[in-house]
């Protein structure tokens, strides 16, 4: 079973994007996607990258147009200037990789805090919205909740941030794949080819 190595930040509009569709090209790949949320201030620094709120409001206008424009194509609801972003997520991320140790569903968890960002104008900041989302989810809240604050959790997202800087990733999304990285949910076409496969939801929207 191949594996495609998500790095991203649950913050990330372009994750929201992008992540059903990642789910569905696994799933037709039959590929395993390991989940590594990342401190992506840090993967920013180290790339060179200047992060998107402080970029030129030529650049973020152009970002809120195609983030709109992209949900639309793929049928999601989408507030491209959510009300709270960017903010600190790493709790969210801490969540997702304890969903993931535990042998959860860590898609669940993960598309939860993108979509409480862009759909649902939720603070992920404030650790209680975050426990509410957790213990709304189909899941054993509790368990997740303690794994996630435990010193496992946080080691995990501190070893899945020097792993993105390692291989040098640019920023959120990358998806990589027996070495061969893919930036950005644009990119999740080239990865469904490069899998051999279709991008199964894509393929039911209009083009």
């Amino acid at each position: 079973m191949e594996t495609i190595t998500y790095f991203y930040a649950p913050i990330s509009g372009y994750a929201y994007l992008g992540e059903k569709r990642l789910m569905a090209i696994a799933a037709e790949a039959g590929a395993k996607v390991d989940f590594q949320p990342v401190d992506i201030q840090k993967v920013f620094a180290a790339a060179g990258a200047t992060p998107p709120p402080k970029q030129s409001q030529t650049r973020l206008n152009y970002r809120y147009m195609d983030l709109r424009r992209s949900a639309e194509r793929l049928r999601l609801p989408i507030n491209p200037k959510p009300k709270h972003w960017p903010v600190p997520a790493e709790l969210p991320a801490r969540l997702v990789h304890a969903a993931q140790a535990l042998d959860m569903e860590p898609h669940i968890v993960s598309f939860a805090m993108l979509e409480a960002v862009y759909a649902r104008e939720l603070a992920l900041s404030d650790n209680d919205v975050v426990a509410e989302l957790v213990h709304a989810l189909p899941l054993d809240g509790g368990a997740l909740w303690t794994e996630a604050t435990g010193d496992a959790a946080a080691k995990r997202y501190v070893c899945a941030t020097e792993a993105a800087i390692a291989q040098g990733v640019p920023g959120s999304p990358t998806y990589v794949l027996g070495g061969e990285m893919f930036f950005g949910q644009d990119r999740l076409d080239m990865l469904a080819w490069r899998l051999g496969v279709s991008d199964p939801l894509l393929s039911t929207v209009s083009v």
